[in-house]
């Protein structure tokens, strides 16, 4: 099995790297948690690019039940797949389709920090919130998602990441809090509410940090974390225009190029 994580991971991480694909990895080798994130962080030593920070996925109760899990995953957030606000982020296929998150940019004196991460102590550690559209998508030629182990696998399914502008924390602001992504294209509107995620993103954010602490997976510089999608993950075509809005945190954009 080493092998095959070794085989798998280094044809993920080239996939990316080129912007290609590779064939379906088997159910047989990733229904297994815990090999699809050997094969995860392994494809991310191989790839060699600049984290930026973390994502969280799998952070909606529905999805739990449909994959038959209880937990969230993660994976890293890349400069090299980071685009600016209202600017523009590259089409590629394969795409599952957008989401709009809460983001936290926190300071890197965490990782010096050595008591568990609570609601009550992360406060400190949390330089701003923001808002944030995700591209998720595959570098698998499949059609859906069959398993955890597949999302998990495939760095987390992050293709792009466009964050909003900072804001000062305050809990009260994404605490059920009614959200929207709009598709300005096709003028479709796509409701959600902060408390998809885990209950409250801050309940994403405190499981992530325990989980890159515990991970020893230690950054040098104040770094993104995505708490997972509030809305549901919006279809995408080549020329959609995105604008997401969280009130109180902000509002961000990205044209699909």
């Amino acid at each position: 099995m080493n092998k095959n994580i070794k085989i798998i991971s280094q044809k993920l991480s080239n996939a990316r790297y080129n912007k290609k694909f590779i064939s379906k990895i088997p159910t047989s080798i990733i229904k297994n948690v815990n090999t699809a994130t050997e094969i995860c962080r392994s494809a991310e030593m191989e790839l060699l690019w600049n984290p930026i920070g973390f994502k969280a996925g799998a952070t909606n109760k529905a999805v739990w039940k449909k994959l038959k899990t209880s937990s969230p995953f993660f994976s890293y957030l890349y400069e090299e797949t980071t685009y600016k606000n209202n600017g523009k982020a590259p089409f590629q296929q394969n795409l599952l389709g957008a989401e709009l998150e809460v983001a936290f940019k926190i300071k890197n004196e965490l990782f010096n920090f050595n008591k568990k991460i609570t609601k009550s102590n992360v406060k400190k550690f949390i330089i701003g919130m923001a808002p944030a559209i995700e591209i998720v998508g595959f570098r698998q030629k499949i059609k859906a998602i069959d398993c955890l182990g597949r999302m998990i696998s495939d760095f987390g399914l992050n293709v792009s990441f466009v964050p909003g502008k900072l804001k000062k924390f305050n809990l009260r602001k994404i605490t059920n809090v009614s959200t929207v992504l709009i598709n300005k294209k096709d003028k479709k509107k796509y409701p959600g509410n902060s408390k998809n995620v885990m209950g409250n993103p801050i309940n994403s954010l405190v499981w992530l940090l325990n989980e890159i602490k515990k991970n020893n997976m230690m950054l040098s510089f104040d770094f993104w974390v995505t708490t997972g999608s509030t809305t549901p993950i919006v279809p995408i075509k080549r020329k959609d225009s995105f604008y997401g809005n969280i009130p109180g945190v902000g509002s961000v954009a990205v044209k699909i190029s």
